[in-house]
């Protein structure tokens, strides 16, 4: 499982929220753990966040998401990407990038192949599942730039989730496919793409969720152990 954990300047500074993951990490094993970055009030402070936070960037993703990607970082895409280069060059487990920034700026897309960063290259659709053919087809263009590729539709139907679940099988073996759905119908998806499908890993929250329809850490350990009793 991955733990979304939305970076807060006063947890970070204070110390508090080292607290909090050595808790999780004493609990809970096999844990990632998503930094999300765009909830920085501003970035004059990076240099001594990524310190404090460097003891867990072996197993950590750093993202950074734009406001019209589900984030709360509200720049220009110019200092985004600069942000990015940075994050990136902090040596995390992998930095999330997406498709749109990735295929749009040569200049970044350039800077992650020549600095060797390990990227995860993410779409997101807030308002629907497209059709199976039009996400194979984008999941196609996103491995010129990764082989970890995460896709997040909108669920409007269970359907939608069982389609997301279905990418697993259509899929290269090459590609590390990271794909569900969100809302109150995609989260039989958030659940079932580590069982049925090859998922690295699955998004939970340990406080508030940071997306629609995101399981808590608790909630979702609960459920795999049922599984787990189940085929034992």
């Amino acid at each position: 499982m991955c733990i979304s954990i939305p970076l807060v300047d006063e947890e970070i500074l204070s110390g508090s929220i080292n607290e909090k993951i050595e808790k999780i990490l004493y609990q809970y094993k096999h844990i990632f753990f998503e930094f999300r970055f765009d909830y920085l009030k501003d970035f004059k402070n990076l240099d001594e966040i990524l310190k404090k936070i460097s003891n867990y960037k072996k197993q950590s993703i750093y993202t950074l998401r734009p406001i019209n990607e589900g984030g709360n970082f509200n720049g220009q895409e110019t200092e985004r990407i600069e942000l990015l280069k940075k994050l990136g060059l902090s040596n995390p487990m992998f930095l999330d990038i997406e498709y749109e920034c990735i295929s749009k700026f040569n200049s970044i897309a350039d800077f992650i192949d020549q600095n060797q960063i390990r990227t995860i290259v993410s779409w997101h659709d807030f308002n629907g599942t497209p059709d199976k053919e039009i996400l194979l087809n984008l999941i196609n263009k996103m491995t010129i730039f990764s082989n970890y590729i995460k896709i997040v539709t909108t669920a409007k139907s269970i359907d939608d989730s069982i389609l997301m679940m279905n990418l697993y099988k259509l899929i290269d073996s090459r590609v590390n496919l990271i794909a569900f759905s969100m809302g109150e119908l995609g989260i039989i998806s958030r659940i079932l793409c580590n069982i049925v499908g090859y998922c690295p890993f699955t998004y939970v929250s340990v406080d508030k969720a940071v997306a629609p329809g995101q399981l808590s850490l608790a909630q979702m350990e609960s459920i795999f152990s049922l599984f787990h009793d189940k085929l034992i």
